[in-house]
């Protein structure tokens, strides 16, 4: 059944990219991650925490034009994955993460259906898709992309996204009634001070996976999760800045986060970027010792064009319901 479903995902995708009377412009990336790190509870370490495995993957991207112009963008990015703490048979998986098809409707409108980050905080305006530092949306949502529909649009000098989804994440599920509708307006991405509002509803499921096939394992009953957040990017000269926050419920407990960051491209080195990052998050406002916040000090390195070299120190001064670990990765990545 996964094999049928795979294949009826990638005939569609070529017929479409083969349509010649349409065709426009048309990109394919290939992308290469290897990732390891050590931890000082649980020892060496092939995946991170949030997800990322050793894999090798894709990006295609086309664009559909006529005379008039494009009218339609179809982007499909996949990973295959291996996760050597499971079982050879089980240790593979197959991952889609960008996979939508957007057509314009005139005047700065436009809908996308398929899987794509929901319209919260930062992650629909960053890319985060190989990076060992992560934004909010996991702790948020509890997954950086899911499967619904979009509609994008401007109002005056600013730019909205409003979308529902099914609440599931990477696999294509819905149980006990799962939905995410989620909305965000921010200025400009083009702007160097970037700023945007965002509020979210929904019944969600928790995973425990981050693979598309196999399906994960979802919980028997979705998290009620309410939230509003902020979020904003600076980019002055060498430096980047980046922060988010979010308060709201899971279910009848308070809950609130926020993150920080700051990214300097070396001037008299251009290849090489430092990042320092602190992540905290609250899962009860009224009981203080529910707290996790961690520090993360990063580098990324560009050895050749589209090859990096990434290194992260993760450093837990708050832990709830697990002992405070300390955690430092490494990371060879390519993309292009």
């Amino acid at each position: 059944m996964i094999s049928k479903r795979v294949v009826l995902v990638c005939v569609l995708i070529l017929s479409l990219a083969s349509y010649d009377a349409f065709a426009g412009s048309s990109a394919f990336y290939k992308e290469f991650n290897l990732i390891g790190g050590y931890s000082h509870r649980k020892g060496w370490l092939a995946k991170q925490k949030h997800g990322l495995k050793n894999s090798v993957g894709f990006e295609y991207l086309q664009k559909f034009s006529s005379e008039y112009g494009d009218f339609l963008t179809l982007d499909f990015q996949a990973r295959l994955a291996y996760d050597p703490h499971q079982p050879f048979d089980k240790a593979w998986s197959i991952e889609f993460h960008e996979a939508w098809l957007e057509t314009k409707l005139g005047l700065g409108n436009n809908i996308r259906v398929g899987h794509f980050a929901p319209a919260f905080g930062l992650e629909p305006v960053v890319d985060t898709h190989g990076t060992l530092l992560q934004t909010l949306a996991r702790r948020d949502i509890g997954f950086k992309k899911d499967w619904g529909v979009a509609w994008r649009g401007i109002l005056n000098n600013f730019d909205y996204i409003l979308a529902m989804s099914l609440g599931s994440g990477m696999g294509f599920e819905r149980k006990d009634g799962s939905y995410l509708i989620t909305g965000r307006i921010g200025s400009a991405q083009t702007e160097s001070f970037q700023y945007g509002f965002s509020a979210m509803i929904g019944e969600v499921l928790k995973s425990t996976s981050t693979s598309t096939f196999p399906r994960g394992k979802y919980a028997d009953e979705a998290i009620l999760k309410k939230r509003a957040g902020f979020d904003l990017q600076y980019f002055f000269g060498p430096y980047v800045f980046k922060g988010e926050y979010a308060l709201g419920w899971d279910d009848s407990n308070s809950v609130t986060g926020a993150m920080a960051e700051v990214d300097y491209r070396v001037p008299f080195l251009q290849a090489l970027e430092l990042k320092l990052q602190g992540q905290l998050w609250a899962h009860d406002l009224t009981d203080a010792d529910t707290v996790d916040s961690t520090i993360i000090v990063g580098a990324s390195y560009e050895l050749w064009q589209n090859l990096a070299l990434r290194c992260a120190y993760f450093h837990d001064l708050h832990a709830y319901r697990k002992r405070k670990d300390r955690q430092v990765y490494l990371q060879l990545y390519f993309f292009g």
